[in-house]
């Protein structure tokens, strides 16, 4: 998928810059230098991960399917991150690894999926109650509303909520995070993703850099807490 990832941003962009779509793109992202139908991709310099005496980090490789992975002594990390904490011993370096604005995305892939011809349903009348299974295949959506829509194939994509539809094992986790802006005329802190034991810092294309993230296992609850900021 990271491979392919490039072309789909390509693709994304492009679609989302046809009129049919452009109500759809964030007015208020667009106050930076970015277009508005920028999804934000940032390639500049990989994921490192710091490892730390004695944390997961340290004692841990990555998977061969991971891709690209190199490992960097305490100089060679602090090279390539001089703000780096001075206790770091090390770290692994995933140079192919890119990242985008998540809030840009979604306002960018809408707008291209209506540009492309693709209905959207939205509001809660249209909340999906139930499926019409029969001998294993979904025919059909019964509608909050009342009404029913017939499939020929039907992708189910809600997370969490998976198993209001299906009884299947998916639990809920909460993530909080917060973003942090740099002063105008100082440089960026940091260039590249750096993730750890339970944290990652991402600088963003417009200038933010997001902190997170806490993990809660059974939580629907949207509110941003003073505990989970502080963990972050």
């Amino acid at each position: 998928s990271r491979r392919l990832y490039t072309d789909f941003v390509d693709l994304v962009e492009t679609l989302a810059q046809d009129e049919e779509g452009k109500e759809y793109l964030s007015k208020t992202l667009g106050t930076d230098e970015n277009e508005p139908w920028s999804v934000g991709y940032v390639a500049a310099g990989g994921f490192l991960a710091p490892a730390f005496a004695g944390d997961s980090v340290a004692t841990w490789a990555p998977p061969e399917e991971a891709g690209t992975a190199t490992w960097l002594d305490a100089t060679q990390a602090r090279e390539l991150e001089p703000n780096l904490h001075p206790d770091v011993v090390g770290g692994w370096w995933f140079p192919e690894d890119a990242s985008v604005d998540a809030r840009r995305l979604t306002c960018s892939l809408r707008a291209a999926c209506v540009a492309a011809g693709v209905q959207f349903l939205n509001g809660p009348g249209y909340e999906v109650t139930s499926l019409d299974l029969i001998d294993k295949t979904c025919r059909g959506l019964k509608l909050k509303n009342g009404k029913y829509i017939a499939t020929k194939s039907c992708l189910i994509a809600n997370g969490a909520w998976m198993r209001q539809l299906l009884p299947v094992p998916i639990e809920s986790h909460k993530g909080q995070s917060f973003s942090l802006r740099m002063p105008a005329d100082r440089p960026p802190i940091l260039r590249r993703v750096l993730f750890a034991q339970d944290s990652y810092i991402v600088p963003k294309a417009d200038g933010r850099i997001v902190v997170g993230a806490t993990v809660e296992a059974g939580s629907y609850d949207s509110n941003v807490t003073p505990a989970g900021l502080i963990h972050c």
